[in-house]
């Protein structure tokens, strides 16, 4: 394994490695994820053997602890070879990282058996609950749970009832087990197909109190597994700084956009003349490999001083918190620019069910459409704090 200063184990090198080979792997699963619209058990499985999902699994159950942008890394370049698949691990990744901000109990509970074990989400606030003894009662239904179909968990964003009467409910985090919630398949879309993004339904679940924790302690980067676990990722501030895994798949997929597009067109011809002597054809390659670029090393330079920070400093101030969520949204519009460059040029056959450059395009529209990823939310979020305005939306 090759050690640098930063993997001293030389773990990360290892994992960026084992994407690389997996990408073929995955690239041929790609119709059978988007036939079944979730990831293949088979491909859960070999990012499983590979111990992927050991990359941001606290040290104490026998993960990785890999630093922020190392585990980023990974995502990106499993999304050359299948954009569903490198979203979900990413999903899972930023659970593991989540999670390890719960207290000690719920962690032991989650892995302690079984250190593969993964969890899932539904992040919009919904649902309603009520005091029991020892905890809380939990009913709702949630969006878009990727990857919930191979999760033994799930935890979901609802309202911590107050413990006085007339007091003010507070946005928290509920976890519950895979008896305790439903899949509902409402996974028919346009774009990402393969992640199995469903809904999941609660019926007055009984959530323990140590299973629930305000959303505050997930946001500041002050939960409880913080000091457990000694990793930093695990007091990062969670909002501005692991939804980086939402925008990570997009660049991998734009490579095999790339790869597809320079093979077309190098092979193609009209009438007997190439479409590679078009200078418009040469213009499009050349940009949308700039902007692809431009992406990959704003990507890398964000998550390495985020990390760089978490390290020298312990947290992140507001103007780095501002510039995380402004360079999330960015990356993405980078890539949906050059995806939609290279799509336009693609003719007729890109309307077609099972061309690659159609599902690339429609997979990186679709991470673009994510609000973490919309830059009409994260750039005025920037502009706010550089101009000393309040900012409208949390960045804690």
């Amino acid at each position: 394994m090759l050690q640098t200063p930063d993997d001293p184990n030389g773990l990360a090198q290892d994992l960026i490695d084992k994407a690389e080979a997996l990408v073929p792997v995955l690239a041929g699963r790609v119709e059978e994820a988007e036939a079944l619209r979730r990831v293949p058990d088979s491909s859960i499985d070999d990012l499983r053997r590979s111990g992927f999902f050991r990359a941001a699994l606290p040290a104490r159950y026998g993960g990785y602890e890999l630093g922020l942008d190392h585990v980023i890394e990974a995502v990106s370049r499993l999304g050359r070879g299948c954009g569903s698949t490198a979203w979900v691990f990413g999903i899972f990744c930023d659970h593991m990282m989540t999670m390890g901000m719960m207290p000690r109990q719920t962690q032991d509970e989650i892995w302690g058996e079984d250190p593969d074990t993964l969890v899932s989400s539904g992040l919009a606030p919904a649902g309603r609950t009520e005091r029991a003894p020892g905890g809380v009662k939990l009913t709702g239904r949630w969006q878009f749970s990727s990857g919930c179909d191979h999760a033994a968990w799930v935890f979901v964003q609802s309202f911590i009832p107050p413990d006085d009467e007339g007091g003010a409910a507070t946005p928290g985090y509920f976890l519950v087990p895979r008896d305790s919630f439903e899949i509902i398949d409402t996974w028919h879309v346009a774009g990402l197909k393969g992640t199995g993004s469903k809904d999941i339904v609660i019926d007055g679940a009984f959530v323990p109190d140590h299973r629930i924790q305000a959303l505050e302690l997930f946001n500041t980067g002050t939960g409880p597994g913080g000091q457990v676990n000694e990793g930093a990722i695990y007091r990062l501030p969670r909002i501005a700084t692991i939804p980086f895994s939402l925008v990570a798949p997009a660049i991998g997929i734009l490579d095999a956009m790339i790869e597809a597009f320079i093979e077309r067109v190098g092979g193609r011809e009209t009438r007997g003349f190439r479409h590679a002597e078009l200078t418009t054809m040469q213009l499009r390659i050349a940009e949308s490999t700039a902007e692809r670029d431009c992406a990959r090393l704003l990507l890398r330079r964000a998550t390495g001083d985020t990390m760089a920070s978490m390290m020298r400093d312990g947290g992140l101030d507001l103007e780095q918190r501002a510039r995380n969520r402004r360079d999330m949204a960015y990356v993405a519009t980078l890539c949906m620019r050059a995806a939609d460059r290279l799509f336009q040029a693609v003719g007729a056959a890109g309307l077609f069910d099972g061309n690659d450059m159609r599902r690339h395009h429609a997979d990186i529209r679709a991470i673009g459409v994510h609000y973490i990823n919309s830059w009409d939310i994260s750039g005025p979020i920037y502009g706010q704090v550089a101009l000393g305005i309040e900012p409208t939306n949390p960045l804690v």
